[in-house]
């Protein structure tokens, strides 16, 4: 029988990312000398500043450069985290719903959740660093693939869980980085604007986006990367930020392709000024200062006076919370991004996006609309079911249940669970393409199909599976057969031929055509990877009109 000490050293191990390493050479950055480790297979420069802690009177600022250093700087460890919540939170809830539906062994799961609890949650404001992993020899300025990661703009971080050796030894250079997220992230006050030289507020995480990818222009080069040649890419959330990032005029010569993972932007809709869909973020940050018992004319100053531990109520506090997202404030986004790629205006660089086929078998029962850009209703009934279809779609409903008709209400909590998958996820995704190929800028779809290989996973392709491959192993102790490494390989080929040429066809490869006219999708499918018609078109055309309902909404 395993001894406890057995299964702590095991996991420990599992877990590590520091094993086999000694220091590598150091190289230079604009701000100072830094030295970070060569392993078996990469070396990796973990943690390096590219902005001053924001605290104090930098708390809701823009990213200011750090202090310069002059002896090298150890970059050997991972720092910590962006502040976010620790206990209790819907990432917690969202990893062990996984978890659950994934098939896995209770004492895999438990060896998982072990791990996890001896890592511990380590989380600052002082967390504004990016990681660089190169291969062990590089002989040419190679590809650089900057990662944005997820977690609803309220958790995360670019740590530990993407340091790819695989990825990288495709031939490219991998940026993680970490960006203010929730409250630190994204709170917006008409104070704020104020004292913002371009009137701008709520938008710090993305200002710190922007930084980083502003560093690695100018830095990169001596870790052996093309700063003439860097691919935004990212999940969830980080995906979000590709789609908004490619609307920023801020991001201008930043970047040179984009990758959305379950991800568009094109559902959020903040606005610093108006309310479209929730308070706008002067209401919920004149909301947060009577919250905090701060009125007057030094609210700013007194919150920032505040510890984390003192302003956790307004971080965690749902109304306001719900607002801190990427907002519309006239400088770093002009208008939503769905209006921008409407209008032509994002940058004309070649994108990869798309979405699986389940995202909401866990996150829809995390509390999530089944119609985004509605109420988070929990329908149970037929008649229930087509009220909310009424709401959401008006004279379009009648379109949208034939797609989504329940027999029964028995029915209906899986066909809102469907709804939620096709209405946050796929249809953006569906619409960017088409946004961005109208423009005859390069578009590439994608539908991810891979589902856990065992007889009792009920999770299907959910959201977050594709990492998986995307990194090559992201989850320890995930169930996989060959059918997982097959995919790996294909998918990381993909992703780097796109990185390096703005075109992800490779010799050999299934042929991957551009988003068209006749739009197809390259589908990721659990038995094997093919090209189709896109397979549910259908349902996202019934869907378009309520989604340019909103942008009409949010330009009026």
């Amino acid at each position: 029988m395993t001894s406890a000490r057995g299964i702590i050293v095991f996991v420990t191990l599992l877990f590590s990312t520091a094993c086999s390493q000694q220091s590598t050479q150091q190289v230079a950055t604009i701000y100072g000398p830094v030295t970070g480790v060569t392993t078996s297979e990469v070396k990796a420069f973990r943690s390096i500043p590219y902005a001053a802690a924001p605290i104090g009177e930098l708390r809701w600022q823009s990213p200011q450069p750090p202090t310069p250093w002059d002896t090298a700087r150890s970059a050997n460890e991972y720092g910590p985290a962006c502040w976010q919540p620790t206990t209790g939170n819907g990432n917690d809830q969202f990893l062990d719903m996984l978890l659950d539906g994934s098939g896995m062994s209770s004492f895999k799961k438990g060896l998982l959740n072990l791990g996890m609890s001896l890592l511990g949650a380590n989380v600052s404001e002082d967390c504004l660093t990016l990681s660089v992993i190169s291969p062990l020899n590089v002989t040419e300025p190679l590809p650089v693939m900057f990662w944005i990661h997820g977690g609803a703009h309220q958790f995360g971080d670019g740590g530990q869980w993407y340091e790819s050796a695989s990825l990288v030894n495709q031939g490219v250079i991998l940026v993680n980085i970490n960006y203010r997220l929730g409250l630190y992230g994204f709170f917006a006050h008409a104070d704020l604007a104020a004292e913002d030289d371009n009137g701008s507020t709520g938008n710090y995480g993305m200002l710190d986006q922007l930084a980083a990818l502003q560093w690695v222009q100018d830095n990169i080069e001596n870790f052996g990367g093309d700063p003439n040649n860097v691919t935004i890419f990212g999940e969830s959330a980080g995906a979000h930020s590709v789609g908004q990032l490619m609307a920023s005029p801020l991001s201008k010569g930043l970047f040179h392709r984009a990758i959305a993972q379950s991800g568009a932007g094109f559902h959020q809709f903040q606005s610093t000024h108006s309310n479209y869909e929730h308070d706008s973020g002067y209401q919920s940050g004149a909301k947060a200062v009577t919250v905090m018992n701060v009125e007057g004319d030094d609210a700013i100053s007194r919150l920032r006076a505040m510890t984390t531990e003192q302003l956790q109520k307004m971080a965690v506090m749902p109304e306001l919370s719900a607002t801190y997202h990427p907002q519309i404030d006239g400088y770093v986004l002009p208008q939503s991004t769905a209006q921008i790629f409407a209008e032509g205006r994002q940058m004309p660089v070649p994108l990869i996006v798309g979405s699986n086929a389940d995202e909401g078998s866990v996150l829809y029962y995390l509390g999530l609309p089944p119609v985004d850009g509605n109420e988070a209703l929990d329908p149970r009934s037929v008649s229930a079911w087509e009220s909310i279809l009424d709401d959401a779609f008006g004279a379009n409903a009648p379109e949208v249940l034939k797609h989504y008709q329940p027999q029964t209400d028995d029915d209906v909590v899986k066909l809102a669970e469907t709804m939620m998958t096709d209405s946050l996820f796929g249809r953006h995704a569906y619409y960017m393409a088409g946004a961005h190929g109208k423009k005859a800028h390069p578009a590439y779809f994608y539908f991810y199909e891979r589902h856990p290989p065992t007889a009792d996973q009920t999770i299907g392709a959910s959201h977050a599976l594709e990492i998986n491959h995307v990194f090559g192993g992201l989850m320890p102790l995930w169930p996989s057969d060959e059918r997982d490494a097959e995919l790996t390989t294909e998918m990381q080929r993909y992703w780097v031929q796109f990185a390096r040429t703005g075109n992800p066809n490779y010799e050999g490869a299934q042929y991957w055509p551009a988003f068209s006219d006749s739009p197809r999708e390259m589908v990721f499918g659990h038995e094997r990877t093919a090209d189709r018609a896109v397979d549910r078109k259908k349902r996202y055309e019934a869907m378009r009109a309520q989604q340019d309902a909103r942008v009409a909404k949010a330009t009026e």
